[in-house]
């Protein structure tokens, strides 16, 4: 009896072991943002989640302002580039990304027309 308790219980880890690592990992943080209209900003606070290969690579940013109820998510393609997407356009366009500015604080980034937000990679 306990020799068929020990193989099945083999039937049972064993494939949970076989599952293979995921190739990203995400991360969640949350910073400084502001929106551009004209000569006006209007600040926020926004949600960023990337993924990132093993190697440290990025893979996608998906950031999120409430307040303007914007999401714009980014990815990297392989034949284009990184690639933005944005709630407000509504279709995904090729965006290098820009410096907005540095302060005390660290560099605002454009990620899109107009939206800037402040301490991103730009990897």
């Amino acid at each position: 009896m306990f020799k068929l308790i020990s193989i099945l219980s083999l039937f049972v880890t064993l494939p949970a072991l076989a599952i293979p690592e995921q190739t990203y990992r995400p991360f969640r943080y949350e910073t400084p943002c502001m929106l551009e209209q004209g000569l006006a900003t209007y600040p926020d606070t926004c949600v960023v989640i990337e993924t990132r290969e093993k190697g440290g690579a990025l893979r996608t940013r998906n950031i999120f302002s409430n307040k303007h109820a914007l999401t714009i998510k980014g990815r990297f393609d392989k034949e284009q580039g990184y690639m933005t997407w944005d709630s407000y356009n509504k279709f995904e366009y090729k965006w290098e990304y820009k410096v907005g500015g540095v302060n005390d604080p660290g560099a605002w980034t454009y990620v899109m027309p107009g939206f800037l937000v402040q301490n991103v990679s730009w990897d």
